[in-house]
């Protein structure tokens, strides 16, 4: 029975697995301690996946609603019903692990940082930026503040949660597998390494720490306005070492090199933008910024480590590969990540 069982977890996908375990940990620290009377999970704790899961799924829905049905399928309620939902069950096999846990991350990440660690980073971490800088860069950038160049930055820090769900999406279309698959498993790498490391330098970044220091307020239009209550919101506390904002950009960059070098100087520009943003927006000091660049590719390798020797990987390369062997193998059978159309 426990050998049926542990053969039939190394077959799993890696993100089912992930999710399955940290969803259980979860479960039993609510269960076993006070957690659960503090438990939160908002919506915008998954918007980030929720995001492209709903556009898929309005295209698919539209595009079932528009498209006719076979005789046989009219004459079979069971068919019809399986076909028709079968696009959108495929959809949420695909994304829901991820949803799952970004959920899970999130929750964790609000009601136990500082429960794990107390004691705030923000002075060491202002120290090294002071060393290197005299003084805090936030501090030598407030001559240069003007609402034209907040707007910016206030739209390039909240385009966060579109580019990188943007791509996956672009990719799960399309039809690549390997690259949708990639992609989102480095999301999860570098999101479970961030929360290791906010559980060990926990900080809330400059904006709270030197409040009182600051003498020109980041006063922006409207649009800016909106961003920073929206980012105020969705936001948790003590994220700052490293700055994910610029290493999950920084992440998609790797891939976006291999896979559409076309695309990989305009990301590096938009990297180098959000590196810009996040300083001037006093959401992060410069040393959590140059940590990103030590965990973007950590996780970028670590991630193909990972995928590369899971049994169930191997599992689904050797299976591709015996119907690729078969003539006609899966011809009019929607493949793992078939193209919507």
């Amino acid at each position: 029975m426990i050998r049926r069982f542990i053969s039939f977890v190394l077959r799993c996908r890696l993100e089912d697995v992930l999710a399955a375990c940290v969803s259980l940990a979860l479960v039993l620290l609510c269960v076993t301690t006070r957690l659960i009377h503090s438990f939160q999970v908002g919506f915008l704790d998954v918007v980030f996946i929720l995001l492209p899961v709903g556009v898929l799924g309005v295209k698919t829905l539209l595009g079932m609603l528009s498209s006719g049905t076979n005789d046989e399928q009219d004459s079979d309620p069971t068919k019809f019903v399986f076909s028709f939902f079968r696009p959108l069950a495929k959809i949420m096999r695909d994304w829901f692990p991820f949803v799952l846990l970004t959920a899970c991350y999130y929750s964790l990440f609000g009601n136990l940082i500082l429960r794990i660690n107390p004691n705030l980073a923000d002075p060491t971490l202002s120290k090294i930026d002071a060393a290197i800088f005299g003084t805090q860069p936030s501090f030598l950038l407030e001559p240069f503040i003007r609402p034209g160049i907040t707007d910016f930055f206030s739209i390039i820090y909240f385009s966060h949660v579109i580019v990188f769900p943007g791509a996956a999406l672009y990719f799960y279309v399309k039809g690549e597998e390997k690259p949708f698959r990639r992609i989102m498993m480095g999301l999860l790498t570098i999101m479970l390494m961030g929360f290791t490391s906010y559980a060990l330098v926990p900080a809330v970044g400059p904006e709270s720490y030197f409040a009182s220091h600051y003498t020109h307020d980041l006063s922006g239009q409207s649009i800016s306005r909106g961003v920073d209550y929206i980012i105020q919101k969705g936001r948790v506390s003590f994220d700052c070492f490293p700055s994910l904002h610029v290493g999950i950009p920084l992440l998609l960059t790797f891939y976006i090199r291999q896979y559409r070098p076309k695309w990989f100087i305009p990301m590096a520009l938009y990297v180098a933008c959000m590196c810009c943003a996040t300083i001037y927006l006093r959401y992060h000091y410069v040393i959590d910024v140059i940590a990103s660049f030590a965990f973007a590719p950590a996780a970028y390798f670590l991630n193909d480590f990972a995928l590369s020797r899971w049994p169930g990987e191997k599992i689904a390369v050797q299976s591709v590969k015996n119907k690729e062997k078969v003539p006609g193998a899966g011809q009019g059978v929607p493949g793992p990540l078939e193209p919507l159309s």
